[in-house]
């Protein structure tokens, strides 16, 4: 897997991670790992316990939003944190924040920016720690879910987004197929899709040329239009760019949706526990019952 450190996304906050990544690991103690009993928190803190477990270090969970106490620490902070990482030593204590930064540079040389959020910035980091970790390896389609779940998507382009995803397509750790492509798609999030309809499609979508494959999609996803959302970006990716894991029969969009029922079925701390337990366990987010 490439170094996500060295890629140009994480230049502003590489330094900070590899210098947090290097007190870490020489610490004889226990870390603790913080963060709000959230989705966003849960996909954060399932990469750094990855990395603790590849490696066989002392660590402790907690769904809390506030820190306690002077040992190590690693605190992920909520969505509305956008002043990036901050890293103290002795004992290592890392604080993780969302970061604007650059993208990727557009044809015309001008830069576009967009979210590095707390996941990308956990996943960077687990890599550091732990770079041949099997559990980090096998969590690694998941380094784009916080942009994914990030507001970006719904008022504009995300070229951080966009940079990642092309990321793991390049290193094998992820395939972006079309809808009909997926075997497993869950439709709560796309409701002007008919199930009927993507079955149809799903089963003749090999026999199909590149031209009547467009001409299908674009039938399957014509009712979106007429409504306030999805945006334009992401009805592109729901559509057109669905996100599939190694050896996965869903997408990541469809994993997310099934993560977000725990809260809806449960307290919050039970979802956020229950939700990094199969991340570690599977890679996957549970099914449900």
């Amino acid at each position: 897997m490439r170094q996500l450190v060295e890629a140009e996304q994480f230049a502003s906050v590489a330094s900070t991670l590899v210098d947090a990544a290097a007190g870490i690991r020489t610490h004889r103690g226990t870390v603790m790992l913080l963060a709000a009993p959230s989705i966003i928190g849960s996909l954060s803190l399932a990469p750094l316990e990855a990395a603790m477990l590849d490696l066989g270090m002392p660590y402790r969970r907690r769904f809390r939003l506030q820190a306690s106490g002077e040992g190590a620490l690693i605190h992920v902070m909520g969505p509305g944190q956008d002043s990036g990482p901050d890293y103290t030593g002795d004992p290592p204590r890392l604080i993780l924040a969302g970061q604007v930064v650059e993208g990727l540079q557009g044809s015309s040389g001008d830069s576009r920016r967009g979210p590095l959020t707390t996941v990308a910035q956990a996943h960077a980091l687990a890599q550091v720690l732990a770079p041949s970790g099997t559990r980090v390896r096998r969590m690694r389609p998941w380094l784009l879910s916080g942009n994914w779940l990030h507001s970006a998507l719904d008022t504009t382009y995300d070229p951080v987004f966009t940079a990642l995803r092309d990321l793991l397509v390049e290193e094998g750790s992820a395939r972006v197929v079309s809808m009909p492509e997926v075997t497993t798609v869950e439709l709560s999030n796309t409701p002007w899709i008919e199930e009927l309809a993507l079955d149809a499609i799903s089963e003749k979508w090999s026999e199909l040329d590149m031209e009547g494959r467009a001409r299908a999609l674009s039938h399957l996803m014509r009712p979106a239009l007429a409504r306030s959302t999805p945006s334009t970006a992401r009805m592109e990716e729901l559509g057109w760019h669905r996100v599939v894991g190694p050896d996965w029969d869903s997408d990541l969009a469809s994993e997310i949706v099934r993560a977000a029922w725990l809260w809806k079925e449960n307290p919050a701390a039970t979802a956020a526990h229950t939700f990094v337990d199969s991340l570690l366990t599977t890679g996957r987010a549970p099914v449900r019952e």
